[in-house]
């Protein structure tokens, strides 16, 4: 009788879905260092790299400029969080930008300009990246319907997001780096459905040599506008 029931827990081990990664208590405690440490950075500026890999040609571009970050407070619920200028000068030119309002792709040949209204995905895909940098995992695990893993090394808090199965609405995974010592964020990397990936090193420019952010110092509005 043992046996079989031990059998059967078997197979059932072996057909049921794996149950969701969650947050745990001791997660939150960590997790919420990192949401009331980063109210405190109302604006980020810094160099960053830009990896983008792209996966079924199995190339990888390297890419470098500034970036702008600046907390905003949302005119309702659901509204972009921050605005974010990724201004690249090496390719000279190129851009990636979330306003409250737009998301706008200038990379890779792209000249794109989507208005939230119309293409609501646009609109999570930029609230993600608003929360990544301002530490807020608990909405990226909410929206995202992730599984959840928190690891960590000598410097950084380690925390991986996955998608689960049915959810999926472009972005399928995010692995994020924050330093233990300020929680500022300084590594992002996002996959997408569509086969590329995407790592931000952050404080980091085209000869390697690594940048301290400037915080909480006025940043110029044109950086989010396109001309």
């Amino acid at each position: 009788m043992n046996k079989t029931i031990t059998l059967l827990a078997l197979l059932l081990s072996l057909t049921l879905p794996a149950a969701a990664q969650t947050i745990t208590a001791s997660d939150s405690v960590i997790l919420n260092k990192l949401l009331t440490t980063n109210k405190q950075y109302r604006s980020i500026q810094n160099t960053f790299r830009h990896d983008l890999i792209k996966s079924k040609k199995k190339t990888i571009q390297h890419r470098y400029g500034t970036l702008y970050y600046q907390q905003v407070t949302p005119a309702k619920h659901g509204d972009t969080e921050a605005k974010i200028a990724m201004r690249y000068t090496q390719p000279q030119g190129e851009y990636y930008i979330i306003t409250t309002t737009h998301l706008h792709n200038g990379i890779d040949g792209h000249n794109l300009h989507f208005n939230y209204r119309f293409v609501p995905l646009m609109k999570l895909l930029g609230n993600a990246l608003a929360w990544a940098m301002n530490g807020d995992i608990y909405s990226i695990y909410n929206n995202l319907h992730t599984d959840f893993q928190l690891t960590s090394d000598a410097h950084h808090y380690i925390i991986t997001l996955t998608v689960q199965k049915g959810y999926n609405k472009g972005i399928t995974k995010m692995t994020l780096k924050y330093d233990k010592k300020t929680c500022l964020i300084d590594y992002m990397e996002m996959e997408e459905k569509l086969g590329l990936i995407h790592k931000y090193t952050m404080g980091l420019d085209a000869k390697g040599k690594r940048h301290a952010p400037l915080l909480n110092t006025p940043i110029n509005d044109n950086v989010y506008t396109i001309d």
